[in-house]
């Protein structure tokens, strides 16, 4: 066994199948035929126990160990034998104990923490993993869930000590059980699938309310035959004994379904889709359920849809397969290739009425770019959001950079020139913290920011790739009648955060073609103020499927600001004035896109 931390060859190699184990662990997550086969998930244990031998005192060994751990937890699961949880658990203490510096300890106690109370039922050592990480973790990213997990932990034991309510005082019963949490996730009870060739519904009943995201993707068949997959995650969720996890259809829109564990809270749902034009998602309670509904190719676009109570978002399966498509800048960010954000409350362009939703004539449509200029909405709060952070370091660059801390310095002089313009600026972290890409988003929903600026820095294996680039989503313009209705709406008081309540599907359009123009006019003076003093490469606006610009309910948008990996960007990226330089040209942006939304208020 080595003594002390691996020589750099040695480690690079490491490194590299400790990656190839981590790819297996995937597969066999995703792989429903492994669910019996207690040899696959114990050869890979076998083998992730070796790299953590060979590895020693390396630092790398806590992901190791952190990945065993999590190995035999899947293992437990599918056999039901405590004893696996028992390793994993010993497993997940030895990774806190042997490495408490390291920015895993704390996400391993955590996780200890929840199988001594799921699946060992010993509350109280999970009680002394959770305090733990608020003694010596307070500000981890794993303190906030530590937290919760040891209030759930109080009122079961106080529900447990109270007495039993007396039959002739019992209290109303409640409008439903509490959302879902880690410590007390929901339970994906049922899965039913209603469908003829040209329409189908499949609904997904749940005991908790629990938030969702959603995503579909042109893939390939293992034969190689074109397919489109819809994904459904939800959080904080367990699969429940009738729950398939998998079955195929022989006539309808939907052709095979499959469900399972993409992490260990997150249950996902995939579904193959056939011949299908429009698909339509929303959320209903009593028991919550989220109900999707899909319209074949060959069914009559004009057929009166049927009325449904509940929360929608529609979309058109070509449109949004092509619009959540991979990018090709780079494969290197996961983050960036998430489904997409649902709330709990459903999907996120919500009607009351589903199907029977605004519906814009063939003029209208061509001005639906500019409905935020229509409405008269102004930009007071802007989220920044400093890409990465805490145990995800982001790409690595020259001269030591790392892409957290480049985009946190950033972030601050951003703000700092936004300010100085009277915008109020809010920022999804200000410290080196890990956040969730979920939780980067609903902050900027629920704080009402009103725009969403989302800082990082590219990377590629060519060194000589450089250049800034700005991404959106992307709609159509708008024309003549923006100006009669911008003036008419001058005087409203509400902000872009206020426009999700306004609009059902426009919301849609509007969100994605205001980015665009965000886009432009950041890209254009961030440049523009940069050029005579440095060189530098404009790569133009773009559009891409970032999570984090589709789970915004406002106009987002997506900065790189240079190649971490380019040496002459690497020195313009640790220069202070550089930066300083950049942030006021993106700031100057900003501010004319105010001022174009602005355009005819004061006429």
């Amino acid at each position: 066994m080595l003594l002390g931390p691996v020589p750099r060859v040695w480690a690079e190699d490491l490194a590299d199948r400790f990656q190839a184990a981590t790819r297996d662990f995937s597969k066999l997550r995703e792989d429903s035929g492994s669910t019996g086969r207690r040899d696959l998930w114990q050869a890979l244990d076998a083998r992730l126990a070796a790299l953590a031998k060979e590895a020693g005192k390396d630092p790398i060994a806590a992901k190791i160990l952190y990945y065993q751990a999590w190995t035999n937890a899947e293992l437990g699961k599918r056999s039901h034998v405590d004893g696996d949880y028992e390793t994993a658990a010993a497993l997940y203490k030895r990774v806190a104990d042997a490495y408490p510096q390291n920015s895993w300890a704390d996400d391993a106690l955590l996780r200890r923490a929840s199988l001594l109370t799921d699946n060992l039922k010993r509350p109280a050592e999970a009680r002394a993993d959770l305090e733990k990480i608020l003694r010596q973790y307070p500000k981890g990213d794993m303190a906030a869930q530590a937290k919760k997990q040891l209030a759930a932990l109080g009122d079961a034991a106080s529900d447990k000590n109270k007495p039993k309510a007396d039959n002739k005082a019992s209290p109303p019963p409640s409008s439903g059980p509490p959302a879902a949490t880690s410590a007390k996730p929901a339970t994906l009870s049922r899965v039913s699938v209603d469908q003829n060739p040209n329409r189908g519904q499949l609904t997904l009943t749940l005991d908790r309310e629990t938030s969702f995201r959603y995503q579909i993707l042109d893939q390939k068949r293992s034969a190689g035959e074109s397919v489109k997959r819809l994904y459904i995650d939800f959080d904080n969720t367990r699969t429940g004994p009738n729950v398939p996890s998998e079955k195929h259809y022989e006539k309808g829109l939907v052709s095979r379904l499959r469900a399972g564990y993409f992490t260990p809270d997150t249950v996902r749902v995939v579904l193959e889709l056939d011949d299908v034009r429009q698909y339509e998602i929303r959320s209903e309670t009593s028991p919550f359920r989220v109900i999707l509904d899909l319209t074949g190719q060959a069914e009559n676009a004009t057929a009166k849809a049927p009325e449904y109570r509940g929360k929608a978002a529609t979309r058109d399966v070509a449109d949004a397969a092509k619009s959540q498509g991979r990018t090709d800048n780079r494969d290197r960010r996961n983050e960036d290739n998430a489904p997409g954000a649902v709330s709990k409350k459903g999907a996120a362009a919500a009607t009351e009425a589903g199907r029977l939703a605004l519906k814009p004539s063939a003029d209208g449509k061509k001005h639906l770019g500019n409905l935020v200029e229509q409405l008269g909405l102004s930009v007071r709060t802007i989220m920044i959001d400093p890409g990465h952070g805490g145990k995800d370091p982001g790409a690595q660059g020259r001269n030591g950079l790392v892409e957290k801390d480049v985009n946190l310095q950033f972030a601050k002089l951003l703000g700092e020139a936004l300010r100085q313009k009277g915008f109020n600026v809010l920022f999804t972290r200000t410290t080196d913290v890990f956040i969730p890409l979920e939780t980067r988003t609903e902050m900027a929903n629920t704080k009402g920011a009103d725009l969403f600026v989302s800082i990082h820095c590219n990377a590629h294996g060519d060194a000589d790739s450089a250049g800034l680039e700005t991404y959106s989503l992307n709609l159509a313009k708008s024309q003549d009648a923006v100006r009669v209705a911008a003036r008419e709406n001058a005087s409203s008081q509400k902000k872009i955060s206020d426009l999700q309540a306004i609009l059902t599907d426009l919301m849609l359009s509007a969100k994605t073609t205001e980015s665009k123009d965000l886009a432009k006019f950041v890209q254009k003076r961030s440049v523009n103020n940069l050029r005579g003093r440095y060189n530098i490469r404009d790569r133009g606006p773009h559009e891409a499927p970032f999570f984090v610009l589709i789970g915004a309910n406002m106009p987002a948008v997506l900065v790189e600001l240079g190649y971490i990996t380019n040496p002459e960007e690497a020195k313009h990226l640790g220069s202070d004035a550089y930066m300083r330089l950049l942030a006021q040209g993106m700031a100057e942006g900003i501010v004319s896109y105010k001022a174009r939304l602005e355009r005819y208020a004061n006429l």
